[in-house]
This record gives C-alpha cells, structure tokens and sequence, in this order.
C-alpha cells in the first residue's frame, strides 16, 4: 500500500501532471491492445496454451508500451515548454495558448475530465502521501497573515447595529495596520498565491463586481437634501435631480409648503422646470411650457387651455409625487415608497444647532463630477486633512488619529478621537490646544457632522449632506455651523464674518473635490484599511446591512430610468 502511495505521489510531483498521465494512458493502452492481439493469436494458432509460450510477445508488449508512454509524454511536455519560453514561465499569461496546444496525444484524448479541476486529482494524491510519509506539503501558504481587507474587518472589528443606544467599540493597540488573528506558523515562505483556478478567480471578481455594485448604487425609503431652503422660492419652479432621476419643485404662494413632482409633464413629456407657477382654485400649480397643462402638488391636472370642455380630463394624479418637508434650512425628499407608515421611515438627518441661535450657520452646495460613495466617506475620513488641507488646518508633522472610539445605531455611526492640528496664523494661535477633539457623527444615507473643539470654547461643526445626482454626479449640500462660546457680545456670530466663512469651507471642499474626482476604486481587487478608517468602516458595514434588506437599489445604468418608481414600492 506505501509503495502505490509513493507512486500516487510521484504522479503528482510530475511536471505537466496531465500529459503525463495522457501519454499514460495512450502508451499502457498501446501495449494492452497489442498483447490481447498476441494472446488471441497463439489461442488461435497454437494448441499449447501454457504461459510460457506467450513470454517472447509479453516482454516486446510492455517494452513497446513503457517507451510509448514516455515518448508521448516527453513530445507533450516539449510543447508545452515552448509555449510558457514565449511568456516567461507566466501560466496564466500562456494559459489560452496551452488550452489551444496541438499535439499527437491532446489530439488523441482531447480532455481529462478529472483534470477540471486541479483539486479533484491532484490533493487526495498528495495528502494521502504526505500522510503515508509523514510528510506535508509545502504548496500551501496562510493568505490570512496578510492584512484584511475592509470587508473582513467590518466583521470582525465593529459591533452590530442596536436599534437604540449603542455599543462603544475601543481598539487596542497602536494606530497600526489592523492585524488579522494570530495564525500558527506557515510551512512555507507566507507569500501571496495566485488563485488555485480560473473558478476561483473568476468568483473573486465577481464578488468585487457586487461591491462596487452595491456601493455606488442609491438607498431607497431615505430622506435626502434635494435643495437649499432659500433656493426654493414661490416665483418659479427649480430643477432638481437625485438618484438619476429628475424632479421639478415650487413652493406653494399660500401654505408655503414645497411640493415635488417628476420634472416630465405628463401629455408629452415636457420639462416642467421650463414652465412657470400659476395660481388655480386649488392652489398654486406649475404650468408645463409645451401645451399650457397645468398640475397641482399632488400631480393632479387643473387646467387643459386647448380643451373646449374644461373638467373633461382625469382628475387622479397623473404622474409621481414625492413628500417633502424643510428642516435645518434644507429641503428634504422622502425617496421610496409613499405608503411605507411615516412612523417606519428612517428619520431625516438633524443637529439642533443648525437652528439654534448661539450657533451661526451658513449654507453652501458644490458639485462633483463623481460618484457619491467616495464624496460622502472623504467628508468622515480624518486622515486626509493633514495632506489636502494642511495650509488651513491639517499638521503632516503629527497625523496621528489618536483614541478612535465607534459606536453604531440604527441609523448612523458615531466616532469620537483627536487629531493634532496645526495653526496657520496668529489668529487661530489663540485657539490652539495640544491636541484637538473631534466628533464624527454620520446618518443615512449619506449625511455627515463632523464637530472640532478647540480652545477658549470655539467649535466648528460641518454638516454635509452627499446627494447622489446620477451615477457619475454627485453634490455636498452643506452648511458650516460656528459658535465661540465666550464670545459674550455675539460679534463672533455677525454675519459680516459669513462670506469669509462660506469661502473657507469652499476652499476646503475645491481641495477635496480635485482628489475625490480621480479616486478609482474599480481598478482596485480589494481596498484595505487601518485604525484610522474605523468611521468608513462601520458604515460601509451598516450601509450594506441595508442593502441586504432590500433598501439598495441599482444607478440608472444598470436599470432604465423609467422602471425606477416601480423599484420604490
């Protein structure tokens, strides 16, 4: 039994394993179908049936037979070495070539079904060896020593959402590289191994394929910050877009409340936002620029100019509506579906001190020619600012993240830590600390608060909505909310100080807007993370649990713009 162990492992530990075993079978093959034709003929020329007399044939049988076995597989296996000279020994380079490979034994025996896959042939041979021989293979390398990803470490780092509350997770250690488990020593040099086959390859692809997916796709049954409040008037309608699709609101002249239709007019298709607001019985309608037809805040039309009947029209809602309410000083969009209970929908993204007086906040939105996934995480991502922004706040000197703490809920993540900034003049000298705290909070979908506290009671707090416009388009809806706390006479709060703030924070914004628009995580097989990027983390782990519910919901172009809405119930 060792002994035919011994030999299943020299099958395997051959090079070329399948011509070797082709060229096996051919040449044993040649040899028994010559020695049945021997035996049959002695049985039929000869009355003397004894064993000896078949001898002679026997020994030329196996002789013809050994030879034709290694023949064909040395005529294989030189082939084979031709076509991987041409690619330096790159299998996988050489990989169509050797599958188109012409030789006399492929020819033959085309195809090896046990050959489909490596492990099917080849890993029972070698452990029954290696268990024979007390032996063990050395073609296996611990993948798991390397650094994870940051998908295995939104699973094993972060705790899971709580519906109220929630959990403090405190990392130990240095602000390092996030170590995998500690694993027992590998037999080998641990280096990285090309997947064991195209199956293998081809299901990791597929598995980044989902995630970018899923990432750059929208969230239904969310509010999102469609407008600026003050950019809403009840003079004329305003375009909007979100999630690929386009909206038309006006604010209504009595009620003063905002209403929001599909910027398509229902007759022809029309953009509504080219038309105008016009006062009807039930109330203040945008007129579609085309034929005249005038529709309500619920999507109902009230005026047809061409009709000689007037009322002879449907009078249901003719098209979609969405609910809209204004909070904070921006206008927010519920996306998804009308009948979800007000009570079951996600609550819209809100911070007292957007309306509260001790605060000051102005208001600003700038556009990205990008995808909204990585506008929105740059906004949490505290690492960035010691390089982008290190003529206004960031210090390279000292970019330490320092006592990272995440709690999640729900609906958001919240991580508390401190960075060391680094004051750029003699004003912001008289605010400095050793080392400031910051507070980053975030809420879905894609809303982002990130607080600075600095000396002599002056904080700083940005609050930044991310709206995905398109699938390649996306806008920060923000406002940057100030208070200097012992600032008795209010001066601080002045809005003479408005511009310079608002110009700050575009400043800072254009910096993140010139990187954020060349990121490519499509190019990447797999993105990885450190301590630092606990916040992106915990979120994309959040974010995906909703996905996985079914909230997620695929950019325009994997879907039609016109089969969205049905998506939204």
């Amino acid at each position: 039994m060792v002994t035919i162990l011994y030999c299943c492992r020299a099958v395997a530990d051959v090079p070329f394993r399948e011509p070797f075993v082709r060229s096996f079978l051919l040449g044993i093959g040649s040899g028994l179908l010559l020695e049945g034709a021997h035996v049959l003929m002695q049985m039929l020329g000869s009355q003397d049936l004894g064993a000896f007399s078949y001898s002679p044939a026997l020994v030329a049988d196996h002789i013809l037979a050994f030879t034709s076995w290694f023949g064909l597989y040395f005529l294989e296996a030189a082939a084979v070495l031709s076509v991987l000279k041409r690619y330096n020994g790159d299998e996988q380079a050489a990989a169509k070539d050797l599958a188109n490979l012409s030789t006399l034994p492929k020819r033959l025996i085309p195809r090896l079904p046990f050959f489909s896959r490596e492990s099917r042939f080849t890993k029972p041979l070698l452990a029954s060896a290696s268990e024979a021989t007390g032996t063990k293979s050395t073609a296996t390398v611990d993948a798991e020593a390397m650094v994870e990803p940051a998908t295995k470490l939104a699973t094993s780092t972060l705790v899971e959402p709580m519906p109220r509350g929630g959990t403090v997770v405190r990392p130990q250690g240095e602000n390092s590289v996030v170590r995998a488990p500690p694993r027992k020593p590998a037999t080998s040099v641990p280096l990285p191994r090309a997947p064991s086959s195209a199956e293998e390859m081809a299901a990791g692809v597929a598995k980044r394929a989902r995630e970018l997916r899923d990432r750059s796709g929208y969230l239904k049954n969310m509010w999102y910050a469609v407008a600026l409040s003050a950019n809403v008037g009840s003079k004329e309608p305003v375009k909007v877009q979100l999630c690929g699709r386009e909206m038309v609101l006006f604010r209504d002249a009595t009620s003063g409340d905002v209403q929001a239709l599909d910027n398509v007019c229902p007759h022809r298709g029309a953009p509504l936002s080219s038309g105008w607001l016009s006062e009807k019985e039930s109330g203040t309608c945008v007129v579609c620029p085309y034929h005249g037809w005038a529709l309500d805040g619920a999507g109902a039309l009230k005026d047809v100019p061409a009709a000689m009947n007037k009322g002879e029209w449907p009078k249901r809602s003719l098209m979609n509506v969405y609910d809209v309410e204004e909070k904070g000083g921006f206008v927010w969009l519920f996306y998804g579906s009308r009948r979800m209970p007000v009570n079951e929908r996600p609550p819209i993204p809100y911070i007292p001190e957007l309306d509260d007086g001790g605060w000051r906040a102005v208001y600003e939105e700038m556009e990205f020619e990008c995808n909204h996934f990585g506008v929105f995480e740059n906004a949490i991502d505290m690492a960035h600012i010691h390089y982008l922004h290190g003529d206004s706040f960031g210090n390279a000197d000292a970019p330490e993240i320092k006592d990272m703490q995440v709690a999640s809920d729900a609906y958001g993540i919240t991580a508390t830590f401190t960075i060391t900034n680094k004051p750029v003049n003699a004003f912001w000298s008289m605010f400095q600390v050793p080392e400031v705290f910051v507070t980053a909070r975030v809420f879905l979908p894609s809303t982002s608060v990130v607080t600075f506290t600095l000396g002599a009671g002056l904080s700083f707090t940005t609050f930044v909505n991310t709206v995905p416009l398109t699938a390649t388009r996306s806008v920060n809806r923000f406002a940057l909310i100030r208070r200097l706390a012992s600032d008795r006479t209010g001066l601080f709060n002045a809005r003479i100080w408005d511009g310079m703030a608002r110009d700050a924070m575009r400043k800072i914004l254009s910096e993140d807007k010139a990187m954020v628009e060349q990121l490519r995580y499509d190019l990447l097989p797999a993105e990885y993370s450190v301590r630092a990027d606990l916040p992106q983390v915990a979120f994309r782990k959040l974010r995906q649990q909703y996905v996985d519910m079914g909230y997620g919901l695929p950019t325009e172009t994997f879907v039609p713009t016109h089969t969205v809405p049905a998506n939204l119930d």
